[in-house]
């Protein structure tokens, strides 16, 4: 089997960019690189308010594998293409919910038996060509924080995150995606921290209170 697709005249710019070929169904070549985020950055560590209970990353269906995802926007904008030589160690999903994690973990209430639930569906996380030798990573995620017990819906927010990639391919993909989450992070818990803020300024204390209940 070709290491690429076979791609129109117009086109050849990718074989110098060594993307990698595409299919419903990508298989990796036989010596693949695996790929996550490396350590993350502390700064993105902090406590919060009131206690969560759980923290979950729900990935959309076409996330639900370790392929590394790209797009070319410029040529063929609606169709998702796969890296041949390199990989998730896990699903984008279950990395995000890690980096998530993380980001709380100095939070003595992050691992409380009681307190709310923070979902998070995760629906975008590729690589998107502009043009040849420019791309950039996105992220696109959902957040709702679910109270105790009922997992009635307290608060929701939409995220989205770009940044670009250093390199036009998948090294500089991942660091462009890497960077991503970690902005995401930054975002979610200063969404988290302002709910927190609105809620003491309330007759029972809104949102601590409810998390707490």
């Amino acid at each position: 089997m070709p290491k690429y697709c076979q791609l129109r005249p117009l086109m050849p710019v990718l074989l110098a960019l060594a993307l990698a070929a595409c299919g419903s169904l990508p298989k990796a070549a036989p010596n693949y690189s695996v790929h996550d985020f490396g350590p993350l950055d502390s700064a993105t560590l902090r406590p919060l308010g009131f206690p969560i209970r759980s923290a979950e990353v729900v990935p959309a269906p076409w996330l639900a594998s370790t392929a590394m995802q790209y797009r070319l926007a410029y040529a063929q904008p609606t169709r998702r293409q796969f890296y041949l030589e390199s990989r998730w160690v896990g699903q984008p999903g279950q990395l995000v919910e890690l980096a998530v994690k993380r980001s709380m973990k100095t939070s003595e209430t992050a691992v409380s038996s009681s307190g709310c639930r923070l979902r998070v569906d995760l629906d975008e996380f590729v690589q998107i060509f502009d043009e040849a030798g420019r791309s950039r990573g996105i992220v696109e995620a959902r957040a709702a924080l679910l109270a105790p017990r009922t997992d009635q819906l307290i608060a929701t927010r939409g995220f989205a995150v770009t940044r670009p990639a250093p390199t036009p391919d998948a090294v500089g993909g991942v660091m462009a995606l890497r960077e991503g989450v970690l902005q995401l992070n930054r975002e979610l818990l200063d969404w988290l921290e302002a709910l927190d803020k609105e809620g003491a300024a309330r007759p029972g204390g809104g949102v601590r209170a409810r998390c707490s209940a």
